[in-house]
């Protein structure tokens, strides 16, 4: 395995941060020929449009930007804010996201998060739309949402064996979705992936697999959603539930015959079908 470097970004900014511990332990112990460090943003200043190249904001946010293109993967700690994402958080990613150069296209990555009773639930997959955005290779699962901190700390040091346990499986994760992603680039798709589930959380599952793999994806649950996402969006592939219902199944088939079609029984496999019909599509074109 060639080297891999990843970089922590935090959206708290407070000093003694559980979100921010949940980083220092994932770093902890990592495999052989991966190195990580935490990219502070207390030096960020906020997206202001007008004031992009002014001299004091070049500095702080091109090392930031730099941090990110060096790495291989990186991974988000995303507190909940008002059942988001923080303010910080987001402005660093709206600097990140910029320009046809922007370091975060199609970046493998990972959430974590601690806080709230669903464990910051809302926030990462807040997040993850908004990674959406720039086609980053979020990592599926394992989900690591702790939902509070009480009993888990000694000071601001992560000493909750599960979870650390967790942490270490997410970074294992990520790695080989880094080695994935080395192996063979994302096929180039005009539009996107409509997953069409017969349940939310399926639907859920499926698309976070999908989006490890790299595609874009978008989401319908009944034969009139189904329609009006044909209608109005361009679609590359359609994913659909084994259990979907007759009349979900005739909506699809009203979409373009030579798009991709795949049923799938296992939600959290599907990802690596689709990545396979597409280039069997695109190999053939």
């Amino acid at each position: 395995m060639n080297t891999i470097h990843l970089v922590g970004i935090s959206g708290s900014l407070r000093t003694g941060s559980h979100n921010t511990a949940l980083l220092r332990a994932a770093f902890t112990g990592l495999p052989d020929g991966v190195t990580a460090r935490i990219v502070p943003l207390s030096d960020i200043p906020v997206l202001n449009e007008d004031r992009k190249e002014h001299p004091d904001v070049v500095g702080p946010v091109r090392e930031l930007r730099d941090a990110v293109a060096a790495a291989d993967g990186v991974v988000f700690a995303s507190p909940e804010y008002n059942w988001s994402v923080t303010g910080a958080l987001k402005n660093a990613i709206d600097w990140l996201s910029i320009g046809p150069d922007s370091p975060l296209n199609a970046k493998p990555a990972a959430i974590v998060g601690i806080g709230g009773g669903s464990g910051t639930g809302r926030s990462q997959s807040h997040l993850r739309d908004i990674l959406a955005h720039n086609g980053l290779r979020v990592v599926a699962d394992p989900q690591v949402m702790v939902a509070g901190a009480e009993g888990r700390f000694d000071g601001t040091e992560l000493v909750d064996g599960g979870v650390i346990e967790d942490l270490h499986a997410m970074v294992g994760r990520l790695v080989e979705v880094i080695e994935h992603a080395r192996r063979s680039e994302p096929v180039e798709i005009a539009g996107s992936v409509l997953v069409v589930g017969s349940a939310v959380r399926r639907t859920g599952e499926a698309v976070r697999s999908i989006t490890e793999v790299g595609y874009r994806t978008l989401t319908a649950h009944t034969a009139a959603d189904i329609l009006d996402v044909a209608k109005h969006r361009r679609i590359a592939a359609v994913v659909v539930d084994i259990a979907a219902d007759p009349e979900t199944r005739r909506a699809i088939d009203a979409i373009d015959d030579g798009v991709p079609r795949i049923v799938f029984d296992d939600p959290g496999a599907v990802g690596w079908d689709v990545d396979a019909a597409v280039r069997d599509r695109d190999d053939s074109d």
